[in-house]
């Protein structure tokens, strides 16, 4: 009997953990973690890769061989005509070829299809960090539009009674209707700004469900702290860049083209063995052939093709040059705005917002010592819901800076 009341009790307990992991609030590494693991942009490049590495195992090999199968000096005319066998020069044939590339043009053909690999490689790795930083500010963007809504709805209430002191205090003669409609005035905006708060945190849950459309209805983890990266890592090893990484791919399957459109100047060869049979009365034959291509026109066939992919080098070359030039400028532009934010925020944890909560409470007592107004008092509100809606904004944009910087490399990626 206590047996199945064990098991009862067990397979409570079991639920009520697997319902606790479920309702487990969604970090930003959980997201950034499943998104590029259900990514369909990232599964598409992977299938990418999965091609190009497939690729590689055909690259460099022989042709196929090739069936050869015919019949030579058939008669056409006179009372042989038509015949198999009365001639003796008639002879029907089967055998087979093999075309020989030169063992360094194999090389490069190998070659060229791990240049391939790596290329798609490093187009896995770009679109997958892509995926992470529009994930990562998804949930960003939903984290602070959703605590600048919680930040308004608790700060609501604080009008609505400033809205009902002003009617009491009109009905009691110590205001005037005047006087009473700048906090009537205030609620109506601030139950206004509450709506737009509404509205920019559902619009960040359906951003952020396109990467998780599973889990875009998770309550969402405190966003952890921005204040922390690696700037020298980040300055000195700008080569790794993904976009970078990226054209160094590119810039190695170019240059083996280039390599590939010289070798076309030395020839393949092929052997060939045909086995001939004649009439009854003639003796069978064997043939041995061999065939060399031979390059005479190299001026109008290979050296442009050769020209061409020198060209295309020179400009792979210059666009990443191009990349390098920018990036290195965005990325000490990011770490030096990341910087003034970091400074900013800390004022306002620090200096700004402490010193407008004080100034409330300066009010408040003045007025209820009969020493202030009411108009003060609100005056003093709003500059404090002002501001703590700014340290959130702000938190914010220091938020989406660090992810930027975060999911450059993917080495060195990480949240």
């Amino acid at each position: 009997m206590k047996y199945p009341l064990l098991i009862a009790m067990c397979s409570a307990s079991l639920l009520c953990v697997v319902v606790q992991a479920a309702e487990e609030p969604l970090t930003l590494a959980e997201a950034v973690t499943l998104a590029a693991s259900r990514s369909p942009q990232v599964q598409s490049k992977d299938a990418e890769r999965e091609a190009a590495q497939s690729m590689t195992i055909s690259a460099g090999r022989l042709p196929d061989p090739e069936l050869v199968a015919g019949v030579d000096n058939l008669p056409i005319n006179g009372p042989e005509a038509g015949s198999l066998t009365d001639d003796f020069m008639t002879m029907r044939k089967i055998g087979v070829m093999q075309t020989f590339p030169g063992h360094a043009k194999r090389e490069l053909r190998s070659q060229r299809a791990s240049d391939g690999e790596a290329l798609a490689r490093a187009e896995q790795v770009r679109t997958t960090l892509d995926v992470k930083r529009q994930v990562a500010q998804a949930w960003i963007a939903t984290r602070i539009a959703e605590d600048i809504l919680s930040q308004l709805r608790e700060l609501q209430s604080n009008f609505e009674l400033q809205s009902q002191l002003a009617e009491a205090g009109v009905k009691s003669g110590r205001m005037t209707a005047a006087e009473a409609m700048a906090p009537k005035a205030a609620l109506l905006n601030f139950r206004d700004r509450v709506r737009v708060a509404e509205l920019s945190a559902r619009k960040a849950r359906l951003e952020l469900a396109r990467w998780l459309p599973d889990l875009a209805d998770r309550t969402l983890a405190a966003s952890p702290s921005f204040s922390q990266i690696r700037k020298a890592e980040l300055l000195n090893s700008i080569h790794h860049h993904a976009t970078l990484v990226t054209y160094d791919a590119q810039l190695n399957a170019a240059r083996t083209d280039i390599a590939l459109a010289e070798a076309d100047k030395h020839p393949d060869w092929s052997v060939g063995l045909v086995y001939a049979k004649r009439g009854p009365e003639f003796t069978d034959m064997v043939s041995v052939e061999f065939r060399v291509g031979l390059p005479l026109f190299a001026r109008n066939r290979q050296n442009p093709q050769i020209a061409a992919k020198r060209s295309e080098l020179r400009k792979l070359e210059s666009e990443r040059e191009a990349e390098l030039r920018m990036h290195t400028a965005e990325i000490s532009q990011m770490v030096a705005e990341w910087e003034t934010l970091v400074v900013r925020t800390n004022s306002f944890d620090t200096e700004l917002l402490p010193l407008a909560k004080e100034r409330v409470n300066l009010a408040t007592r003045a007025l209820q010592a009969n020493r202030g107004d009411a108009k003060a008092v609100l005056d003093a509100q709003l500059a404090y819901v002002e501001l703590q809606l700014q340290a959130l904004e702000l938190n914010g944009e220091l938020g989406k800076i660090w992810v930027s910087l975060e999911y450059l490399q993917e080495q060195r990626s990480g949240t």
